[in-house]
């Protein structure tokens, strides 16, 4: 008898539309029973009653569709276990008692509620209900009591509106039926557990399963049923644990707004066309189009496989985007996937839509496009730290990244780590995420007043310059026709050293903080040029790891930067290699962040992007 569907609150006293068995005619009044394994009756007046009120006065008064629902959680029932023609309530007891008291307060038609072996709750209800006695003697009375009042002062606050609030709870307000066939007291047991312990509320993908499972009855029967329901659950469990795969799940959620509790509901939320801002909206879609067909069980039944054989083809379609590549061909689709995602350029669904409607060429030069129309109008030489384009400059480094991996892909074992970028970039609501780092420390003549500070400063500088006696920089030079030259120039910093080397014995107390920043501003000025705010001395750097390198001269942060990658924090490639001095002339000193290596640096930039804009597909 195993159904899954959603009825409306009038139907609750009588559950004629969905069992239409002869045995059930004689029933006058739909009757629950809440189980002895079930906690009393608990919900707060002020808090969850109101807000069923509320949220049903809201929905009367907004401006809506006739045949617009209201879907409250669902209500999980078995065939009761000690009473013939009763309904074992396994899930909803709450909602089920404040709906109980609602419909009472209205005058309206309502089912029976009893509680197995809470005899005393069975009297006192009778008499809150008849007599408006109230009790505050027990917890279970106390709670009743409360609603009872609360829900018979709310409708008195809004007698005005109280027939048209009576016929839409009635019928545009539905709950989610779902009886699970079972008339075993320890699997009620088990599946109550499950939903009430921890509060793990159902989601919309197992009502989704239910649905389907249960509509497949409309063409098979006995072994055959149970064997196509089992190889669904497979199928169903395969996916669910591919989707649950770290790697894969932050690749493909990287702008979701949402938290799904299961992972399938993702491939769901492709399919329906849904208000996703409604209780199980998604659930609801599903169940629209099975029941569009008509009320024939066979009819039901193959376009619930349909539905089946749809969201196989999504889920198969999103993890061939993760899993595009061979040994012999870098992860195209999967870069520029993960890119318009972690850019937030575009979403799941639109991108879903686009796979389905071409092939995977045209796919790929689709997505080509959308990166293109994004960055075509952006002028590299333009972007600029201070002038308020950091989002261009963040999504510029990181399409760097992207198509430097891509280059050098070959298979799935060398490509950008989407999964690790994007876990970082949603921390960005505690204040973290991905930042701009200085390659070369901006603000580095600010001077330092805190002892621990400056300690840790001269310990990090002793350790990167340590077997450094001597500093080869370009200076400008003015020649005899007045023209500016550059010209190298050998500068020593011993001194340098064994003074910091001095400081670092001295007590806190007795540094001198004048002189010891007028030796920092030296050393910033010898290891590095003034700061520069554009994309030649930019890199990607998690907001976590830059506070770290705390505007340190470039040869400190080289060494924290590779401290970290050791320690399994996630560099971002180009990132690594700027510090690594990878895109720098040949002979330029691993130590000093000068004029060639920022030219080098954002020419390679320069070059990737401006080859990814005229590549032909």
């Amino acid at each position: 008898m195993s159904r899954i569907c959603t009825i409306p609150i009038s139907e609750l006293s009588k559950l004629t539309s969905i069992y239409t068995e002869d045995s059930r005619d004689h029933i006058e009044e739909e009757t629950f029973i809440i189980p002895d394994y079930q906690r009393g009756y608990r919900w707060e007046a002020d808090i969850h009653i109101e807000a069923l009120l509320n949220d049903v006065l809201d929905f009367m008064n907004m401006s809506r569709k006739t045949d617009d629902r209201y879907c409250l959680q669902p209500i999980v029932v078995s065939l009761s276990t000690v009473r013939k023609d009763a309904w074992e309530v396994i899930d909803g007891q709450q909602r089920l008692t404040t709906l109980y008291f609602l419909l009472k307060a209205l005058d309206l038609d309502t089912f029976n509620i009893e509680f197995e072996t809470r005899t005393l709750t069975n009297d006192f209800l009778r008499k809150l209900i008849e007599d408006n006695e109230e009790d505050h003697s027990r917890p279970d009375f106390h709670y009743m009591s409360e609603a009872w009042r609360k829900i018979n002062r709310w409708i008195g606050e809004h007698k005005k509106q109280k027939l048209k609030y009576a016929a839409t709870l009635l019928d545009n307000v539905y709950v989610i039926w779902y009886d699970i066939e079972s008339s075993d007291r320890k699997a009620n047991i088990s599946a109550f557990n499950r939903l009430n312990v921890g509060k793990i509320a159902l989601t919309d993908a197992e009502l989704v399963k239910a649905l389907i499972l249960s509509k497949i009855k409309g063409l098979y029967s006995g072994q055959e049923l149970a064997l196509r329901q089992s190889e669904i659950s497979n199928e169903w469990h395969r996916m669910e644990i591919e989707l649950q795969k770290p790697q894969k799940w932050e690749f493909l959620t990287a702008n979701s707004p949402q938290d799904f509790e299961s992972h399938l509901d993702l491939i769901f939320n492709l399919l329906a066309e849904n208000d996703e801002s409604r209780n199980y909206s998604t659930y609801l879609w599903f169940e629209k189009q099975v029941l569009s067909v008509g009320n024939t069980p066979e009819l039901q039944a193959e376009e619930a496989l349909k539905l089946w054989q749809r969201i196989k083809h999504a889920f198969a379609c999103v993890n061939s985007w993760f899993c595009d590549a061979t040994p012999d061909t870098a992860p195209t689709i999967y870069h520029y996937v993960g890119y318009l995602l972690a850019t937030r350029m575009s979403k799941l669904r639109e991108l879903y839509a686009v796979s389905r409607s071409n092939g995977k060429s045209m796919f790929i030069q689709e997505l080509r496009k959308r990166i293109i129309e994004y960055i075509r109008p952006i002028i590299l030489e333009d972007l600029n730290y201070e002038e308020g384009n950091k989002s261009d400059i963040k999504n510029v480094l990181l399409l760097f990244n992207v198509l430097t991996c891509e280059k050098i892909a070959e298979g799935i074992y060398n490509r950008f780590p989407f999964d690790r970028y994007n876990s970082i970039e949603k921390e960005r609501k505690g204040a973290a995420g991905w930042s701009l780092e200085h390659i070369f420390a901006q603000n580095s003549k600010d001077p330092m007043k805190d002892p621990k500070a400056i300690k840790s400063w001269i310990h990090q500088t002793l350790q990167a310059i340590e077997n450094i006696d001597f500093i080869y920089r370009d200076v400008l030079m003015r020649n005899d026709e007045e023209e500016n030259i550059a010209r190298e120039e050998r500068v020593s910093i011993v001194s340098l050293k064994e003074r910091l080397r001095e400081m670092e014995t001295f007590p806190d107390k007795e540094i001198d903080l004048e002189e010891f920043n007028d030796i920092r501003v030296t050393v910033n000025d010898l290891f590095g040029t003034a700061a520069i705010h554009d994309l030649s001395n930019l890199a990607l750097l998690s907001a976590k790891d830059n506070s770290a390198l705390n505007n340190s001269i470039f040869p400190v942060k080289r060494n924290l930067i590779i401290e970290l990658e050791k320690k399994g924090r996630f560099i971002p490639p180009c990132t690594r290699n700027a510090f690594l001095k990878f895109y720098s002339p040949a002979d330029s000193q691993p130590f000093y962040w000068g004029p060639d290596d920022q030219k080098a640096y954002f020419n390679t930039i320069n070059e990737v992007i401006n080859n990814f804009k005229s590549k032909k597909s």
